[in-house]
């Protein structure tokens, strides 16, 4: 019997277990408020109709919970699925268009906590959630939160269901293989990723062993000569679509050296693949399956 297909049957079953827990729950009792990431209170009195999403992982969120026809406006990256593309673009996180945002009359706007864009917007009249999936546990208490706002409980809790078990589907093909040890690059200076973080999380879960120590943060810059010394046996370059390419990689100093320079593991992401591995939400399972092929190439 093929042990993947094995494995997702159980995937499988455990998913029906959810969904048989889900059935006769009922849609969200409004009005609703949960918490945002800036400990603010956000609260709806009813579904939302008009949403705005500044953030790609959240425009893919909304759509896999059956609310992409709600949808009246996208930040400049939201690219997943390809019909939000023809919603109007209104910029970047970091320097969104206020006055077009206002003018679709949303009522409800996802937004990063990071970028400032909740302390803009929110004067405005606006009601806006800012939170964004730093770990892979917040991935599910995220989705829980916008399923809450959105008038879609059930969904998220199917939505998570199945995302578990995709994960446990790829940890359980990769558990007793060898952990080849990975550096990821998510830009040349070099920044890379702690094991804590979202993509630390993959990594590990796809059989990988992360080269970045704990104690660095989830996205810290790394010593060059750090890399050299670690020697990892796998490079995995997300900042590839940028004009970095394995052969950049050799030409830093000492870099050649590196077994993965040397035998030939430094993997170029596409650009779709590096937006899958940077935006956590709906296809995490799909980034950690493209982990788990880059790093045990013959398990699946």
């Amino acid at each position: 019997m093929n042990p993947i297909r094995s494995i997702q049957r159980a995937a499988l079953r455990r998913l029906l277990v959810v969904a048989l827990a889900c059935i006769g729950v009922a849609h969200a009792a409004w009005p609703v408020t949960v918490v945002d990431e800036l400990a603010r209170d956000v609260t709806l009195s009813e579904a939302p109709q008009r949403i705005v999403s500044l953030v790609p992982s959240h425009t893919e969120t909304v759509c896999a919970l059956g609310a992409c026809e709600r949808l009246v406006g996208r930040d400049t990256w939201s690219d997943y699925p390809r019909t939000v593309i023809a919603l109007p673009d209104l910029g970047s996180a970091f320097a969104p268009d206020l006055e077009a945002i206002v003018a679709l009359r949303p009522d409800l706007v996802l937004v990063d906590e990071y970028s400032g864009a909740a302390e803009a917007l929110a004067p405005l009249g606006l009601t806006v959630y800012a939170g964004t999936p730093q770990r892979l546990d917040e991935l599910f208490s995220t989705l829980d939160r916008l399923g809450r706002l959105l008038g879609a409980p059930t969904e998220a809790a199917l939505l998570a269901g199945r995302l578990q078990g995709e994960l446990d589907t790829v940890a359980a093909v990769v558990a007793g293989r060898a952990n080849p040890s990975v550096f990821y690059e998510v830009d040349p200076s070099p920044y890379s990723v702690g094991p804590e973080s979202f993509i630390g999380s993959l990594i590990a879960l796809a059989g990988g062993r992360n080269v970045v120590p704990d104690g660095l943060g989830d996205f810290p810059l790394i010593d060059p000569e750090f890399v050299v010394a670690a020697d990892p046996q796998v490079i995995v370059l997300a900042d590839a679509p940028y004009g970095v390419d394995a052969a950049a990689v050799a030409a830093r100093p000492g870099w050649g050296a590196i077994a993965a320079v040397r035998d030939g593991r430094v993997v170029e992401l596409t650009q779709g693949q590096s937006d899958v591995m940077s935006r956590a939400g709906p296809r995490v399972g799909e980034a950690l399956l493209l982990l788990a092929r880059i790093l045990h190439p013959g398990a699946f």
